[in-house]
């Protein structure tokens, strides 16, 4: 790889930046395309097609700070910390 190649495969592509929010925002479980239900994760692609689905979720997710999302997450974590401390 080139160093132009590495830097330039630094920058975000914006469909991986909303695909990694779908995930945050669990978006897969009410997506339109059966292999997101399917693995419970986006699968990317152009859009996504969660995205261009729920287009206002997205915006109201990131106008009120990604609340909802955090506590989710922050409570996934405290739990899987709680399991590998056994």
């Amino acid at each position: 790889m080139s160093p132009a190649d590495r830097i330039l495969s630094r920058l975000p592509d914006p469909d991986d930046v909303l695909r990694r929010l779908a995930d945050v925002l669990q978006l897969p479980a009410r997506c339109r395309r059966r292999a997101c239900r399917r693995e419970h994760g986006c699968q990317g692609g152009y859009g996504p097609p969660c995205y261009l689905a729920h287009r206002q979720m997205f915006a109201e997710a990131v106008g009120e700070g990604l609340h909802q999302a955090r506590v989710h997450w922050r409570e996934q974590r405290e739990s899987l910390r709680a399991i590998l401390r056994r």
